[in-house]
């Protein structure tokens, strides 16, 4: 069998955590490629933006494919008229499109040295003792390790074994031309509304000289995404009619149980189940694990039970006390959405400064929820 040329790593998918695991160790000398199922650049489902927490772990400079700097953030409760907004010195969310933003980081990843191959889908994993064999549409790939960052559907994860574990939960999103008087309307702020469907929430950030409007619903069973988009435009005031691009796809609110390394094989981002369970937003978790996987491989040596010592160690010391404390907070959102709402009416504007806080990497949802003095422990009661 003819392989490609060996690589230490092969980091299968090109967005932010492939990117980022890639970046790092090609830094470091090391041989790693990146297998990407689609031509570069690809869009990619996503509301696009960026947080203030997401942007400082960026290892090169993203300015040239902003669209727009929010330094406002609005969360609204629709149906009793309750409206909160945050604002910050720096930008709180910045916009892009992820085709653009993604492929800024493959072109980084290839200057620093790592070969990138697209159109390249992985079909099969087969794991060996000192190696694994990547059989793909290019032919067969051997690496040293597998770095699976190929999304929530990750083909790498159900080829090496590992079950379904995660909670995956539909959201749909749409790329929309409004007049310039909606621009207008919209241009100013990252969106947030609750309350028009139960178990789910809409958003609106302003692009460049576009809307993407999005929803999602915690609920996978009889979802009607398309009805709640079309509730939630006419809650909006825009006219659906509007020349539109409509795009489904699924987000990982709970990560796996089942371990994020099996054998040479470690999962990152969306494929591992590191996303926020209150926004979906994933892109954060993705840099730090794709980060993260990069130090496991080199402080481990390159020796699978190091590697995976220390892979597993940081996941459990860097994101999973995180996503558990977030959950705390996503359960009283979408479980109890009377108690949420009472938490809004008396102390909503608090709630929106906090989580703001956390966006701009200022404290986290484990500060929230540990603090016994925090008025947001008292949902615990309610679990």
């Amino acid at each position: 069998m003819g392989f490609h040329k060996i690589y230490d790593v092969a980091v299968v998918g090109s967005g932010p955590a492939g990117a980022m695991a890639a970046f790092c160790l090609a830094k470091k000398g090391v041989r790693v490629a990146i297998l990407e199922k689609s031509t570069l650049p690809r869009y990619k489902p996503c509301g696009g933006g960026i947080v203030r927490k997401a942007m400082q772990l960026l290892p090169v400079d993203v300015a040239e494919i902003i669209e727009r700097e929010c330094y406002r953030v609005e969360l609204n409760y629709i149906p009793h008229h309750l409206h909160f907004s945050a604002k910050r010195k720096r930008p709180i969310v910045s916009m892009t499109m992820r085709d653009k933003f993604d492929y800024r980081l493959v072109l980084a990843t290839r200057a620093a040295g790592a070969d990138i191959f697209s159109k390249c889908r992985v079909v099969d994993v087969v794991s060996k003792v000192d190696m694994v064999d990547l059989m793909t549409s290019k032919g067969p790939f051997r690496a040293r390790f597998v770095v699976g960052a190929d999304g929530s559907l990750s083909a790498v994860a159900k080829k090496s074994g590992w079950r379904e574990t995660r909670n995956l939960i539909p959201a749909i999103e749409s790329e929309m031309l409004v007049s310039q008087e909606e621009m207008d309307r919209f241009c100013h702020s990252a969106r947030f509304d609750f309350g028009l469907f139960s178990g789910g929430y809409g958003w609106v950030f302003p692009k460049k000289a576009h809307l993407s409007v999005g929803v999602l619903s915690m609920r996978k069973n009889t979802v009607r995404l398309n009805d709640m988009m079309g509730n939630y435009l006419k809650a909006l005031e825009i006219d659906p009619s509007k020349k539109s691009k409509r795009y489904g796809y699924l987000i990982p609110v709970t990560p796996r149980n089942d371990a994020f390394m099996k054998g040479r094989v470690l999962l990152t981002g969306d494929a591992a189940g590191f996303a926020n369970p209150i926004t979906g937003e994933g892109i954060s978790f993705a840099l730090l694990s794709g980060q993260t996987a990069a130090y496991a491989l080199l402080d481990g040596a390159f020796r699978k039970s190091g590697v995976k010592n220390i892979f597993e160690s940081e996941i459990k010391k860097k994101i999973l006390p995180e996503l558990h404390s977030v959950h705390i907070f996503a359960k009283l959102v979408y479980r109890y959405p009377r108690l949420f709402r009472l938490l809004l009416r008396f102390h909503g504007q608090k709630f929106v400064e906090n989580v703001t806080d956390i966006e701009m990497g200022k404290t986290t949802y484990r500060c929230l929820a540990t603090d016994p003095l925090n008025y947001l422990q008292l949902f615990r009661l309610w679990d």
